[in-house]
């Protein structure tokens, strides 16, 4: 039997110390590394007092004398710190007996749990490092809700201020375009109102000198209503046009942009700029017809100012409606002299112009309606003496 090898064998690998002491607790024997628990590195003489070399025995003086009269098996003492960055658990066994079969010794073991108690403290730091860190992180995840909730409101609440805005801004538009075909219907008016004033003139002179007739009565009667008519239709032609539409509905493109121009045409006539409307006549498109019309009047105008600035003696707006790729288009053209080419692709912007007075709103405006509204597409491009300005709009309800 290799008793004594096996014994030799785990004594070298062990984790324990130990100390004996006899019944007046003075150390009789140790291990080789004990003094690494204790105070002190040495014994100043053999039978040194066990309290001084660990003092956590102060106190369990009657636990000790239990063991040694066989009452106690043992005693333990867990987790103690030594020196600062070790820690044991401490074993106290009876030893040998004596004659009387009296224990006459006791063992105390030092447990090395050093490795353990250190691997313990870090699982603990790092349970409560992780404890805080979730708890920060909650913290975090609520002040972040909180924030997110709170710009979610300030973004809501742009984006209503933005869409008043917008309302706000097309509205104007209406009005000013409202105010200036006014004047023009007042400028319009004035050669009816001027032929029917003539008429009544004469049928008033010719009934004064007695030379009235009935064919002659009839057909001044007939030029004055046929003057009525076309002032009458077109107050019909200006209600239509400031008619809001919410819902988007199928209309005739050629149609609808021919109503512009009926209103518009004297103005464009007497400043020699002649407007021509041309394409397909039977072309449906899925929108908001009036708002269509407003941009074309938009786009007009901005051809007929340009026109003012640089007048020349053939000056023409070319209108053309065709069908591309299922969409309507419409493409309105001048040789105004183009936009200039370092705000070409800001000119829709709001608030860019090329205007000395301008607000920079109309094209921005005109671009709103026609892609937030219609879901259709406005772009320009610079051709050669001007600019032509291109509207895409669905000709399908489903693409709307």
């Amino acid at each position: 039997m290799h008793i004594q090898e096996v014994f030799n064998a785990i004594y070298s690998n062990h984790c324990y110390e130990y100390f004996v002491i006899d019944k007046n607790y003075k150390v009789i024997e140790y291990s080789d590394k004990i003094f690494k628990f204790c105070d002190t590195d040495t014994l100043e003489e053999k039978k040194y007092d066990i309290f001084l070399l660990v003092p956590e025995l102060f106190g369990l003086e009657n636990d000790l004398s239990k063991i040694f009269n066989g009452e106690l098996k043992m005693h333990k003492i867990p987790f103690i710190s030594k020196n600062g960055d070790k820690y044991v658990n401490i074993y106290i066994h009876p030893g040998r007996k004596d004659d009387e079969n009296h224990y006459e010794t006791l063992i105390i073991l030092f447990e090395d749990i050093t490795k353990i108690a250190t691997a313990k403290q870090q699982l603990i730091q790092e349970k409560n490092e992780n404890a805080l860190l979730i708890k920060e992180i909650s913290v975090k995840n609520t002040q972040l809700e909180q924030y997110n909730n709170h710009m979610q409101k300030l973004v809501k609440e742009e984006i209503r201020k933005n869409l008043e805005k917008q309302k706000m801004l097309e509205l104007q538009a209406r009005y000013s375009q409202m105010g200036e075909i006014i004047g023009m219907i007042t400028h319009q008016w004035k050669q009816p109102l001027n032929a029917i004033s003539m008429m009544t003139n004469v049928l008033k002179l010719k009934q004064n000198n007695g030379a009235i007739n009935i064919k002659l009565l009839n057909e001044k009667l007939d030029d004055i209503l046929m003057q009525v008519s076309y002032m009458s239709q077109t107050v019909n032609d200006f209600q239509h046009f400031f008619n809001p539409i919410k819902d988007k509905i199928y209309f005739n493109v050629y149609d609808s942009i021919q109503s512009v121009l009926e209103l518009v045409k004297s103005e464009y006539f007497h400043k020699n700029i002649n407007v021509v409307l041309s394409g397909d006549k039977s072309l449906q498109a899925v929108g908001l017809p009036n708002e269509l019309n407003q941009v074309v009047l938009s786009l007009l105008k901005n051809s007929k100012d340009e026109f003012v600035k640089h007048p020349h003696d053939h000056m023409k707006i070319s209108i053309d409606i065709f069908s591309s790729d299922n969409k309507a288009v419409i493409t309105v053209s001048d040789n105004a002299g183009g936009i200039p080419e370092d705000i070409i692709d800001n000119i829709f912007d709001i608030y860019i112009t090329t205007k000395k007075d301008g607000s920079g709103l109309g094209l921005n405006i005109s671009k709103n309606m026609i892609e937030e509204h219609m879901n259709g597409r406005l772009y320009v491009t610079n051709i050669k003496n001007g600019a032509k300005f291109t509207i895409e709009l669905p000709t399908v309800m489903e693409d709307v």
